[in-house]
């Protein structure tokens, strides 16, 4: 009987592991869409899939969040000769090398010995190589026999998408991937070579049908607002937030929250401009008793800006839509300067209105060509458009203080 050798306890986060992991699954999203359906135990184990493309070690790595660190191994007579195939295979999916000596079986103990003594998951494909077809091929005993030498259990996923997106011989054709985790099989529940178990859980998995696009959960929660009342009322709760203090404009709203249901932009850009209408009369009329609501992110500069602007009467608005002044300013010097409440009304309806259709129809137009890849890559966006935004935000800024020295 074997002994049994050493496991590792699980290494907890590892941040080469989390940036492979994030890089893998944006990868995936980004080329037709990613999905993980199951879930694994927090344990060494060795990870046994079905093999038909070089996206399946990607697709897996993508699959376990950084704690659990799976790790390939790789013949080092060939992944490793070469300095730029050595570094690229480290650092793209953390590869051990191992020899490969002469059997198989032999080099893979080595290979274990270094991922799962470290208390990671090991991956195996036991078929030996890609499938040419996308088919479950035979698969080889050694990942039984490496559970039972190390007594971690194996876990069969099966990996449905690699196939066609990136096929044994054949190019990129972008598409969804799906990883489907199985449950796990308990080292003393495996009988000398018998693939069955694992066999049976594979070919059942793949059954299941071909991989389907993912959609962001933050998307689908958005579009469902957007579809309702709660995206058009969130969106004169925005417009009025806006007019009074809150620093952020309203076409962000249309390009943060709208814009997961394009079709229902330009009403959003209606419900912003009734909003912020009702928002500049209220900030107008408290200016006109003395109550002036924070205003923050704003210079003195904006403010003698949109002063001298609305001494000109209620047109004076207009001004607003191009010049970078927010338009809680314009409110408050509207009731500095004793303006009536119905030509402001008026004013501001048109000038923000016209602003909020513009922009509107814009980020519509930009939001139905970008959609099919929105609906999958919805908090990267986000990212994207939060930084641009600040970095923006903060050149207007600049730029006014500046008018002040000048």
């Amino acid at each position: 009987m074997t002994s049994r050798r050493r496991v590792g306890l699980p290494p907890g986060f590892n941040l080469a592991g989390a940036a492979r992991h994030t890089l893998w699954r944006n990868v995936f999203h980004l080329v037709g869409g990613y999905k993980v359906r199951g879930s694994a135990p927090y344990e060494a184990m060795v990870i046994v899939a079905n093999h038909s493309s070089h996206a399946d070690t990607p697709a897996l790595i993508a699959a376990f969040p950084a704690p659990y660190k799976p790790v390939v191994v790789a013949a080092e007579d060939y992944w490793f000769e070469k300095t730029w195939m050595r570094v690229g295979l480290k650092l793209a999916i953390g590869a051990v090398p191992v020899h490969r000596k002469g059997g198989g079986y032999s080099g893979l103990v080595d290979g274990a010995q270094t991922v799962l003594g470290a208390g990671s998951s090991l991956l195996v494909f036991p078929e030996g190589t890609r499938s040419p077809d996308g088919r479950l091929g035979e698969l080889r005993s050694g990942a039984l026999r490496i559970a039972r030498e190390f007594d971690v259990p194996v876990l069969p996923v099966a990996i449905v998408g690699t196939h066609d997106l990136l096929p044994k011989g054949g190019g990129l054709h972008p598409g969804p991937v799906e990883v489907r985790l199985g449950h796990p099989i308990q080292p003393e529940d495996l009988v000398d070579d018998d693939m069955s178990p694992v066999v049976h859980q594979l070919e059942a998995l793949l059954a299941e049908g071909p991989a389907t696009a993912s959609v962001s959960r933050t998307w689908r929660v958005l579009y469902r607002a957007m579809d309702g009342k709660a995206g058009m009322a969130g969106a004169a709760a925005w417009g009025f937030a806006e007019a009074v203090s809150w620093p952020v404009t309203m076409e962000m709203y249309l390009a943060v929250v709208a814009v997961a249901n394009p079709r229902r932009i330009l009403p959003a850009a209606a419900w912003l401009t009734a909003g912020s209408v009702a928002g500049v009369l209220v900030t107008s009329e408290l200016t006109r008793r003395g109550l002036r609501p924070p205003a923050p992110l704003t210079t003195s500069t904006m403010r003698d800006a949109a002063a001298q602007h609305m001494a000109a009467g209620a047109r004076g608005v207009w001004k607003q839509a191009a010049n970078g002044v927010p338009v809680k300013l314009y409110a408050a010097a509207a009731g500095d300067a004793g303006i009536p409440r119905i030509p402001l009304a008026v004013h501001t309806a048109g000038a923000r209105g016209a602003r909020a259709v513009a922009m509107g129809a814009a980020i519509g137009g930009a939001a139905v060509v970008g959609h099919p890849v929105l609906r999958r890559f919805y908090v990267p966006y986000l990212g994207v458009l939060g930084v641009t935004y600040a970095a923006g935000l903060a050149l207007v800024i600049r730029s006014w203080r500046r008018r002040a020295s000048g």
